[in-house]
């Protein structure tokens, strides 16, 4: 028996042969072609394994991911309890999941809205083989047997990677063996996220705003500012001479006015806002409001960008936050990356977006495999510990309801926080 892991959720593959030449001749087939799925199998990397494997780096590293296993289960039982809790206690943010509709709990790329096809699918693809392929490295470093690995598509988009690690002498190895090699992807994912987050971090230290001030997001139209030549994504400068850094600065000057009256405005724009357009716009009244006619937004880009390369614990969970759902927090997101410049030219936004989305699927890939639900990674290491923890002859029984209540506990967590957004939708 082999055990199969596609996408981070691995789920044993039990076959029964009528025979020994039907077995062999499954072993070798190559392409699997089941309904809409697509299976390529290949021996080809196992050269790859044994040589990375041979390394002493690779049992250290093996240690080091059975030490990261328990902290990243820690933290992502912490973040769906706590989840739920909030979702119990606080109705809106259930009102908020509602909006954001079934797609965004997919972890696909085109069918999450909140995930961008193209570095989404890249990050995907990149973290399954990277979690995949330590499985495979961590085995032959421990004198475990690949018998293949390879990828699974979905008609022809990849969607899964897998590593078949000799099952029976994962069942016959010493826990510590077992374990280690069950381990290694959730914690080379943590590795290679946390490398990923630092380059995003490297990234958006170097960046220098361009502008700063109060920005125009919509101008009115026939109202005095679309009259003037005020346009959307124009940054106010001056009103009557007085500079305008704050929305605050700009109802000041303007609520001094009244209706009838002009301002003399200048405002930035064109490329890389290094135009100034200056204009006289006269003044109207709507709702017992001054008004030009503008919808605004503070950029504040200094104090955007100092809090996010500012690194604390209780900011951590800013960073699994996608720009699409927070663009205000993230510099490199679509609505405030062009406020900025960066050393590496243009292209900056490209490398910090590819890096934040390795970060982000990297460590929502190992935050969920370590989870102590069996078949995943975590819940296997946590059965292994059960049957290290508890000696005994009549222990399988008691080890078996542990396993099976920490599965269903936790599964039932995270059914719950996906569902309960929903329910009013069904009242």
């Amino acid at each position: 028996m082999t055990l199969k892991y596609v996408y981070g959720c691995k789920h044993m593959v039990n076959s029964l042969s009528s025979g020994e030449s039907e077995a062999k001749e499954k072993e070798q087939r190559r392409v699997e072609f089941s309904f809409l799925f697509l299976t390529v199998r290949t021996k080809r990397f196992n050269g790859v394994f044994d040589r990375l494997g041979a390394f002493r780096l690779s049992r250290y590293a093996s240690w080091l991911s059975l030490t990261i296993v328990p902290i990243v289960a820690g933290v992502g039982l912490f973040l769906f309890f706590g989840n739920l809790i909030a979702l119990l206690w606080n109705p809106a943010i259930g009102e908020i999941a509602r909006e954001a509709g079934l797609g965004a709990i997919l972890p696909f790329p085109g069918l999450n809205p909140y995930l961008p096809f193209l570095y989404g699918w890249f990050a995907l693809v990149v973290a399954i083989v990277v979690h995949e392929g330590a499985h495979g490295i961590a085995a032959r470093s421990l004198g475990l047997e690949v018998k293949s690995s390879g990828l699974l598509f979905f008609l022809i988009i990849p969607i899964g990677a897998f590593v078949d690690v000799d099952e029976e002498q994962i069942k016959k190895a010493k826990a510590r063996v077992s374990s280690r090699v069950l381990a290694a992807g959730v914690g080379t994912n943590v590795v290679v996220a946390a490398v990923c987050l630092i380059g995003v971090l490297v990234i958006c230290s170097g960046l220098t705003p361009v502008i700063n001030g109060v920005y125009i997001s919509s101008v009115t139209e026939g109202l005095p500012a679309e009259v003037a030549g005020l346009l959307p994504e124009d940054v106010f400068v001056t009103v009557d001479g007085v500079a305008i850094n704050r929305i605050e600065d700009l109802n000041a000057t303007v609520g001094n006015k009244t209706a009838g009256d002009t301002v003399q405005v200048v405002v930035a724009r064109g490329d890389l806002w290094q135009e100034n357009y200056s204009a006289v716009v006269g003044l109207t009244e709507v709702d017992n409001r001054t008004i030009m006619g503008v919808g605004v937004v503070n950029l504040l880009t200094e104090e955007r960008l100092n809090n996010y390369v500012t690194v604390t614990p209780a900011k951590l969970p800013m960073y699994l936050v996608v720009p699409a759902l927070a663009p205000g927090l993230v510099p490199f997101s679509n609505s405030y990356a062009s406020f900025y410049t960066s050393p590496l030219g243009s292209q900056w936004v490209v490398f910090a977006n590819t890096l934040f989305w390795l970060w982000f699927l990297n460590v929502n890939l190992a935050i969920f495999n370590a989870l102590p639900i069996y078949p995943l990674d975590g819940g296997r290491i946590f059965n292994i510990a059960l049957k290290s923890a508890l000696p005994g002859e009549n222990r399988e029984k008691l080890i078996f309801r542990i396993t099976a209540a920490v599965t269903i506990t936790v599964a039932l967590v995270i059914l719950l926080t996906i569902i309960i957004p929903f329910i009013p939708s069904f009242l």
